[in-house]
């Protein structure tokens, strides 16, 4: 029975550790841009302007309209945007894709979307009007929420999308900074870091592996010390290399601009974190729109996922270290002593 109980936990921890790096990985694609909203809409024609000044930018808005195809009508939330799509509603089309950003007459609706007005989640190709405009369906994402993104030209936008790239040595801060004095965007009333809550979601995906080794760790002193010389110094080794080959994939997941370069730099600590408290305030200040729901939502799934890692984890190793307790111990015979003529210890 302890056995079973045994197998059933470490299946669950491999079934969680699973179900946590697919989630890490679909925060990841919802999370790869800096997201900066404004108090008061920016007209259509200095998100063009700036657009020029800056292409990679990609400006949308979020409203609740009524859509309609040949003979059925839905209320969704409608996200028109000027740019590019995939950096609006991060999902992967399950059918079709995004439509391009020169794309005028395309769109993308969610499968729940696409169920009201088409019956069924086969809608690519199919049309669906907005009031006096026509589009043509490019693609169908997972959602149970009626989500369609229409692109529009002559929208009074109220966010942007800034895609990640190194440059300001790797500061999001920085970078966005340049990006408003080169694109002449007035000040955002709130800067959304996206990629952070994803790198700290991949790093909760890992969690396991890093309480296996924190256990090893703490055991490997007393197990090494029964070893002889060659095997002890293997072992160390083997460690030490694994280590090694592990530090590659932690530092492309940490954030390079969480990384010190001098670790004796107080003010830096002190400024990163003054960084990230703005960063955090901001995600719970920001008007929330329908497409941080994903994010905010993968972030708590995550953090869920990870403490039942934990809790599992410590069963497994109490377990673990209960049937090693009950191991039999092998006793050495107690030495025969015989005594001679002077009552002097001898060996028999």
């Amino acid at each position: 029975m302890r056995r079973l109980v045994t197998a059933l936990a470490a299946l669950a921890l491999l079934l969680l550790t699973a179900a946590g790096m697919k989630n890490a990985d679909a925060l990841a694609a919802n999370c790869r841009s800096v997201s900066l909203r404004w108090r008061q809409p920016v007209a259509a024609e200095t998100a063009e302007a700036a657009r020029e000044k800056q292409p990679g930018l990609t400006f949308w808005r979020e409203e609740t309209a009524a859509l309609a195809a040949s003979w059925r009508q839905a209320e969704a939330t409608v996200l028109y945007y000027r740019g590019n799509a995939s950096l609006v509603w991060g999902a992967e089309c399950l059918s079709g894709s995004m439509p391009s950003p020169f794309d005028a007459g395309g769109c993308a609706v969610s499968t729940a979307l696409a169920w009201q007005l088409f019956g069924s989640e086969d809608a690519v190709g199919l049309t669906l009007f907005q009031e006096t405009a026509e589009y043509t369906v490019r693609g169908v994402f997972e959602s149970e929420e009626p989500v369609a993104l229409l692109p529009k030209a002559d929208a009074a936008f109220t966010a942007a999308e800034l895609p990640l790239e190194e440059g300001a040595g790797g500061d999001p801060a920085a970078r966005v900074d340049a990006c408003l004095v080169k694109s002449g965007l007035p000040e955002p009333g709130w800067r959304l870091y996206t990629p952070l809550p994803a790198a700290l979601a991949r790093g909760l995906a890992w969690l396991p592996l890093a309480f296996g080794a924190a256990v090893l760790a703490a055991a490997l002193p007393r197990r090494t010390a029964r070893l002889s010389f060659p095997a002890r110094d293997a072992v160390f080794f083997a460690l030490l290399g694994a280590a090694a080959l592990a530090l590659p994939a932690f530092l492309s997941a940490w954030p390079s601009w969480l990384t010190p370069t001098r670790w004796s730099d107080f003010s830096w600590w002190s400024q990163a974190a003054g960084q990230l408290s703005e960063m955090g305030k901001a995600f719970l200040t920001a008007p929330c729109a329908g497409r941080d729901l994903a994010v905010k939502t993968g972030a708590l799934a995550q953090a869920g996922l990870a403490l039942l890692q934990c809790a599992l984890c410590e069963v497994l190793r109490c377990r673990f270290a209960a049937a090693e307790m009950r191991l039999p111990r092998t006793v050495a015979p107690a030495q025969k002593v015989c005594y001679n003529e002077t009552d002097e210890e001898t060996a028999c």
